[in-house]
This record gives C-alpha cells, structure tokens and sequence, in this order.
C-alpha cells in the first residue's frame, strides 16, 4: 500500500475533474488511479468523491480531505527542497481565516501582490467574524481580534486595535453630539452580537472610572462592516473597531464623538497551530502582512 500515491490519486481527480484526465496527468492506466483511490477511501472509511457519467464531485469529506492533502504535499515538497538545498521557488497552498472586514480591506490586497509574484503559490482564504477550527480546517494561521486562550494555538501580537463610536453627522445633528457616555442612553445602537446584551457598552472615563450605558438596539449583526453601512445610513450609533470605520471616517460619512473616552481595546493576532511551524510559503506571507504593521498601522497613517 502506497499511501502517497493514494493521495496523488486523489489530488489528480479532484483537481481535474475525472479519471482519465486525473491518468493523463500521472501517465498511468486510468485503473490504477482508480484503484488507488478506491483503496485509500476503504482504508480511511469515507466516501471522499461521488461518480457519474458527467464527471466525479468530491463529497463534504472528500473536500476538507483534499485541502489536508494539498497542504501534505506542499510541505513535502518543502521538504525535498530544503533537504537538497535547492528551496526554489515558494509554492503550495496558503491557507488563512480572518474577520471579512480586516480581509478585504487588508489582508486580500497583500494575497494578491504575494499571488503575483509567486506564481506557483495557491491561496485559500476563509473570511468570518466566528472563530474556525485551525486544526481541523488545516489552517496555517489565522487574524483574530482579542487574546487566544487555547493551548493547541501559538499566538503574537500583531496590531493594537481602538473601538471608536461613530454615526453619520446627521445622526448627530438630530440627536445631539453627546459630551459624556450617559448621553448615548436609549439612543438607537447598530450592534455586534457578543454577550447577552449587545447594545450595553462599557466606557472608561478619563479618569479611569467606568460606566455602563444602555443603549436601544436598532440593528444586531455579527458582522462590523454591516454596522458600519447602517451607521452611514444614519440608522444608529456604532461601537466598531478604527480599522472598520476608517475609511467612512476619513471620507466624512462617519464622525467619532467621546474621543476622550475609552472603550473596548484589544489586540489583533496573528494565531497558528502550535503542533506544527508555518511552513516556508505561510512564514514569507506571515513576513508581509508582519511588514505592514511593523511601524503603525495603514488607518493610523493615512
């Protein structure tokens, strides 16, 4: 039993879509790629792809497999060439979770410059605001916002990240621009849905003392950037972290108030699996989104 050329097998398949391309690809009998990947779902005791006269599909299983795989065969590859002193060119799969927010503004432009100039390097990118299973996901490293307290993870800071509170000017000029915290009391709130009472913010005065102040929620969501819009429609007040709202702040569309006061303050991590090192490709991508905050962060300078 070769387990590795199971595993090829299965790549092939999945990646073009059919038996006798996925032979073609290896110059072999299309039987024996067929029988390998016969034996490696018997060995493992899944079904891993569903076949048909128009082509195979991967199952649910067969899918997560795949990306498992993927990230075998990088790191082997790695490993040959770091062992014959001869790394090449960074190629494989870079697999990363982040908050959509953070993603599209940030992380996306860097993966696209980084896809650019290593051709051969694929990437695989998760966008929620809900922690994933890096493990389980096969994830090389993940930005989350808040300190990780899981042992199996390796963490490091990465930026510092201020909430602000924010709505339109016209919000403002309705409702009056509050001097103090007890000013936003029932007064409409656009929510991110942590705790059970989401629109009850804490702020910590400038000399230190907190207090707690109930707002009315108007909309609740998991997701900053649909805060933000709403708050640019002048439907509320938001509590969104700077990098959210920067953009809607610097064009107009958004203006702070309580600047003297804080609010929520953590930091955003660069998070890992700590059973294995990044691999080559994950480390040099790691190195780029480090790099963009290594002074201050692009919201804090532009």
């Amino acid at each position: 039993m070769n387990r590795f050329a199971e595993i090829e097998a299965f790549v092939a398949v999945v990646e073009t879509g059919s038996f006798s391309a996925a032979a073609e690809r290896q110059h072999v009998a299309i039987s024996a790629v067929s029988r390998r990947v016969d034996e490696l779902e018997a060995r493992l005791g899944v079904k891993l792809t569903r076949r048909s006269t128009r082509g195979v599909k991967t199952t649910e299983r067969g899918r997560a497999y795949y990306r498992h795989c993927l990230r075998l065969l990088s790191d082997l590859r790695e490993a040959d060439s770091a062992a014959s002193g001869e790394e090449g060119p960074v190629r494989g799969l870079i697999r990363i979770a982040c908050p959509p927010a953070f993603g599209l503004r940030y992380l996306s432009p860097l993966a696209n410059d980084f896809a650019a100039s290593n051709p051969e390097v694929q990437f695989d990118i998760e966008m929620s605001d809900r922690p994933v299973d890096l493990i389980e996901g096969g994830f090389d490293f993940a930005i989350r916002l808040g300190r990780s307290e899981d042992r199996t993870l390796t963490s490091e800071p990465l930026f510092a990240v201020h909430y602000v509170v924010a709505a339109s000017p016209a919000f403002w000029d309705q409702y009056g621009r509050p001097s103090k915290p007890e000013d936003l009391a029932g007064l409409s709130a656009l929510a991110y849905r942590v705790g059970p009472d989401p629109a009850r913010w804490r702020f910590s005065r400038p000399n230190g003392q907190t207090v707690d102040v109930q707002l009315s929620p108007r909309i609740v969501a998991n997701n900053g950037t649909v805060l933000v819009d709403a708050a640019i429609a002048g439907l509320g007040i938001c509590l969104e972290p700077d990098f959210v709202c920067h953009d809607a702040i610097k064009a107009g569309a958004l203006e702070t108030v309580l600047k003297d006061h804080r609010t929520y303050g953590r930091d955003a991590e660069i998070v890992r699996p700590a059973v294995r090192p990044l691999s080559r490709r994950a480390e040099e991508f790691a190195d780029t989104v480090r790099e963009l905050f290594a002074v201050s962060a692009p919201w804090e300078t532009s």
